[in-house]
Order: C-alpha cells, then sequence, then structure tokens
C-alpha cells in the first residue's frame, strides 16, 4: 500500500493560491501559489492573519464566525481575485477556514475596469455578468435599483443562491450554463414583486466553454400591467361584443327577421358590425323578396341612429318628374301645386336617422348628379330654392339588379356607383339558405295565428314540401304561401292546403333524393295519378291508406277533395 501524501505536498501540487486558519485566524497552511501572491507576511505558521493580511482575513472572519461558504472578490496589486473560503470543522465545531483563490474572469486593467464599471453604472438597464462557473462578478447599479439589492452582498457568491434564497422565481443564467445558448424570460421579483424581462447571453471561450455570462434586466412590470389591462379589456370588449350580437340576434324576432342559417348570421353581424362603426354608406344586393327592407330597418334600430327616423322612399314608385322633388324637397312656388308653404324632401326628414334608397338602380340619371353632390359633401338645394342645407345622415341603398352591368350600359353613373359601393353587403336567396325556411314558415304562421285566433299548424311532412320548393320569389313568396294555405285550410293542420298552394305557383323543383315520397308531399297532379294507381291495386280505403302511407282518413278527405270515387 503507497505511503499517504503528506497536506504540504498535496497543496504544493495546486496552481491556485491556497491558505488556512485555525480559529483565531493564525495562519495554519499555506501553499507556494499563496505565498506569491501574498508575499511573506503569510509565509509564517501561526502568523496572525488580521495584521499581515486584512484584506483576506475579513472574508475568512466570516466564514470562522457563519460557518458558511463565503465568496468575495480581493484586489492584489493589479489583479482580482475571487476568494472562496470553506469552514473546516471538527466534531461539529468551526475550527478553522480554508481559501482558495483564482483569478476573475474577464480580467482587465485596473483603469480600464473603472472606466467599464463606470459605463455600466451609466445604462439605464441592469446588468450582470457572471463567470463560466456562475460566480457573480459585477452588478451595475440599475440592477441594484430593480432587484433592491447591494452589489457588493452578493459579488463574488455563485448566482445559484439568489434561486437558493428565493430572490428570484428562476434564473437564466443557470439556463445559459447548461446550455450555453441565449436565454430569455420574465423573471418575477420576490422583494419588489417587480418583472423584469431578463436575457442571458453566454460569452465563449477559445475551447467552446462559457467563460461569461451577460445579462441584462428591463423592468416590464408597467408594460406587463397594460399587456394584462389590455388583454382583460379585450376579454371584456369581445364579451360585450358577443352578448350584443347574440341579444341582437335574440331580438331579431320582434324585427320580423330570422336567421337559422349560417349565412344569415354572418349577414346579421357583418351588419352589427356596419351599425357599431356607423357607416354613413352601405349597399345591400339581393333578388327581390330576399328582405332588404328588413335588414335595411334592422342596420338602423342596432346603431346610435335608431333614435332617428327611418325613411324608406320605393324608387321605381316615384314619377321622374317628382323624384327631385320627393327626395330634396321644394319651396314655395317651385312648380305648379306646390304647397304654399313649400316642402321638406326625405332627405331633410332623415336627418341624423338612415334613408333608404330601395332600388336604387331605377333612380333617373339627372337625379343621379345630384344625389352624388350630396353624398360628397351632404348639402342639398330644395327645389326652387337657393339656399343650401346641410344635413348628415345615413344612406342606406338596396338593389335586385346588376349596378354593373347598369353602369356598362350607362344607365347608372359610374361615380355613384363606387361611391355607394363604400360597404357592400350581399344577401343571398332563400334557395340557398334552406336552414331559414322552417323558422320563416313558422314565425309567420304564428303572426297569421295571433291575427286570427288561430293555432293551425305546419306538419312534417309540409315542412318538406316547403324545403323541396325553389322559392323564386325568395321569403316574400314564402309569406304569400303561408298566407294562402292559412286561409284555404280547413282544419288546423296545413298540409293538404300548403300543397295546393305551392301547386298553384309551380316554380321549379330543387332537386331532391328520389325514391317514393309520401302523398302528402306530393303536388295536386300527382297526388290525383297516385290517388288513381292506389284504387286500381287496392280494394278498401284501409289498404289504400297503407299503400300510399297516409291515414285512412287522409285517403278519404283527398278522395272528395279531388272529386275521385271508387264508384
Amino acid at each position: 500500500m503507497p505511503a499517504p501524501f503528506s497536506v504540504p505536498d498535496i497543496l504544493g501540487s495546486l496552481e491556485r493560491p491556497v491558505l488556512a486558519v485555525d480559529a483565531d485566524g493564525r495562519v495554519a497552511n499555506v501553499n507556494p501559489a499563496a505565498l506569491s501572491m501574498f508575499g511573506p507576511e503569510v509565509a509564517t505558521p501561526g502568523a496572525a492573519l488580521p495584521l499581515a493580511r486584512p484584506d483576506l482575513w475579513q472574508p475568512m472572519a466570516k466564514c470562522l464566525a457563519t460557518g458558511e461558504v463565503v465568496y468575495d472578490r480581493l484586489n492584489v496589486g493589479s489583479k482580482t481575485v475571487v476568494a472562496t473560503t470553506f469552514p473546516i470543522r471538527r466534531d461539529g465545531r468551526v475550527v478553522g477556514a480554508t481559501c482558495i483563490c483564482r483569478p476573475c474572469a474577464g480580467e482587465a486593467h485596473p483603469a480600464m475596469e473603472g472606466r467599464l464599471g463606470a459605463i455600466l453604472d451609466s445604462v439605464s438597464d441592469g446588468i450582470w455578468i457572471c463567470d463560466g462557473s456562475g460566480t457573480i462578478l459585477s452588478i451595475n447599479a440599475a440592477s441594484e435599483r430593480l432587484n433592491s439589492v447591494n452589489a457588493e452582498d452578493y459579488v463574488g457568491k455563485n448566482v445559484s443562491c439568489i434561486v437558493a434564497q428565493r430572490m428570484v422565481d428562476r434564473s437564466a443564467t443557470l439556463d445559459v450554463l447548461e446550455t450555453k445558448r441565449q436565454s430569455s424570460m420574465i423573471q418575477h421579483i420576490t422583494k419588489t414583486g417587480k418583472q423584469l424581462l431578463v436575457t442571458a447571453t453566454p460569452v465563449l471561450g477559445d475551447q467552446g466553454e462559457v467563460a461569461l455570462v451577460v445579462v441584462n434586466e428591463r423592468d416590464v412590470t408597467e408594460l406587463q400591467n397594460l399587456r394584462q389591462g389590455l388583454q382583460n379589456a379585450r376579454k371584456v370588449e369581445e364579451r360585450y361584443r358577443s352578448e350584443l350580437a347574440e341579444l341582437s340576434l335574440f331580438e331579431l324576432s320582434q324585427k320580423d327577421i330570422v336567421a337559422q342559417s349560417g349565412q344569415m348570421q354572418r349577414t346579421l353581424r357583418t351588419l352589427l358590425k356596419l351599425a357599431q362603426m356607423d357607416a354613413s354608406r352601405v349597399l345591400l344586393l339581393g333578388e327581390s323578396g330576399t328582405g332588404k327592407g328588413l335588414l335595411a330597418k334592422f342596420l338602423h334600430q342596432v346603431s346610435p341612429r335608431s333614435p332617428k327616423p327611418f325613411i324608406q322612399i320605393n324608387c321605381p314608385a316615384v314619377p321622374e318628374n317628382l323624384f327631385e322633388a320627393e327626395l330634396f324637397g321644394y319651396e314655395k312656388g317651385a312648380f305648379t301645386g306646390a304647397r304654399e308653404a313649400g316642402k321638406a324632401g326625405l332627405i331633410e326628414l332623415a336627418a341624423g336617422g338612415t334613408l333608404f334608397l330601395d332600388e336604387v338602380g331605377d333612380i333617373p340619371l339627372g337625379i343621379q348628379a345630384k344625389l352624388l353632390k350630396y353624398l360628397d359633401d351632404h348639402e342639398l338645394r330644395r327645389l326652387g330654392g337657393a339656399e343650401a342645407r346641410t344635413v348628415e345622415c345615413r344612406v342606406v341603398a338596396a338593389t335586385n339588379c346588376d349596378l354593373e352591368g347598369l353602369v356598362e350600359r350607362r344607365q347608372f353613373r359610374t361615380d355613384l356607383y363606387y361611391r355607394l359601393n363604400t360597404f357592400v353587403v350581399r344577401i343571398a336567396p332563400l334557395r340557398e339558405r334552406r336552414e331559414d325556411i322552417f323558422g320563416l314558415a313558422e314565425f309567420y304562421l304564428a303572426q297569421q295565428n295571433a291575427r286570427h285566433g288561430k293555432a293551425k299548424r305546419l306538419s312534417a311532412r309540409a315542412m318538406r314540401q316547403l324545403e323541396a320548393y325553389a322559392f323564386p320569389g325568395n321569403v316574400r313568396e314564402l309569406v304569400s304561401i303561408i298566407q294562402k294555405a292559412f286561409v284555404m285550410s280547413d282544419d288546423d293542420d296545413l298540409t293538404d292546403a300548403l300543397i295546393e298552394a305551392l301547386a298553384g305557383d309551380t316554380p321549379p323543383a330543387v332537386d331532391t333524393p328520389s325514391g317514393p315520397r309520401p302523398l302528402a308531399d306530393s303536388t295536386e297532379q300527382t297526388a290525383i295519378r297516385r290517388l288513381r294507381e292506389a284504387m286500381a291495386a287496392c280494394r278498401t280505403t284501409r289498404e289504400m291508406a297503407a299503400h300510399l302511407g297516409v291515414s285512412q282518413a287522409t285517403v278519404v278527405r283527398k278522395l272528395k277533395r279531388y272529386g275521385l270515387s271508387r264508384s
């Protein structure tokens, strides 16, 4: 077994300075590297370190007093070293201390170091500098303020202590030492409650090792608070908007509007947005009977203009020679038969509210130029008058015409088209939003029941018949069919009367799945043909009912309705 090495042999083999003292501060051991660094004052065993090297004794005395590892930075001549002091324990008592010194990474000339310190202290961002082992080398003045610390209390300590002491919730420096890559995070400072945006950047040595870690800190507490406040405000705004939209959609039944299809709900939400932003010009495009007038009124009612008038003008119904007077008004004596006091035009009547130009494509060309001028400057002159009047109102135009085609044929002014074309809302025909048919039918049937004190209803077969219909006249035609079936039905079930009403209109049918259909879903001609086929194949009305998929009472009623007899 080889002889053990002596302590002086071991200490002598170390390149870093090592010095040990007893509990009274007397030098017990010192290696050659320590002698070279601290001089002959510490060479004599038993020399009093407090007298020989007060700077070195300070961290060692702290270690002896606390029994904890102490980190410190010492200036030795022109060099700066990091001194780490460990307690020596015997039988649970601290009987001495050992100090190991190493060069300070990034050591510079004292004058240059002083300038660097001044530069770092002039920066408004907090800056920490650690060496490759995590020892804190420098903390600038801004960081002291941000973290509410004294740099002297932490320089020389390992950065892990700030996490261990719960000074911060996490450390970007430790991430960099582990990954050798830049790390950024929001760091919460326990003592001050601040939130710091921390970015730690590694400085690599010649061998690719982490030589330094430079940490930049920026106070984002206020920014985070503003950001959180903005997010909360946006959430509240979105909730209010959603509630407003849902409330408005819920209240549509009070405004004669049914919107169960995705297409129609998107259209209404678009109108809600336009109403909330108080869009001054809106163009509604859609086939005849799609409900453009109802939607124009809906736009007015859900906007801040709702307390003001909603004025509608059906452009094709106004004679061309009276159009200007109706729209812009007239003064006394403007034309034969004019009122003595003159008359305000529809634009003036709509002041502050909404003017709805239904079928705008039928406005005479001569009037289009005057309407364009009004849209440009909100000024008008009554017919026969010289005074310019300023009137502000929202203009909603609607048409089932191809306005672009009218422009190409020079039947509609290009400049007026583009002026009205600011916000365009296209309304889908009923055949493209069949999900709305059931709700519309129920809505208008409920109106008829309330008006006449009845309790008539639509069967599932009647609804299938409606959903198979093409509705070239859109919602207007649906209303007409419901009214006709309501009046003509013999009982509370509208099925038979509805089939007759649909057969009377004879539109092109919508493609439906092939296969036999119940008798109640057939048109009048088809119903007669199927009844005759059943009469030929069956002996009794009971058998006919089973053959046709309906009740016996329905067979008897239909035979009587169509004048058919088994005899």
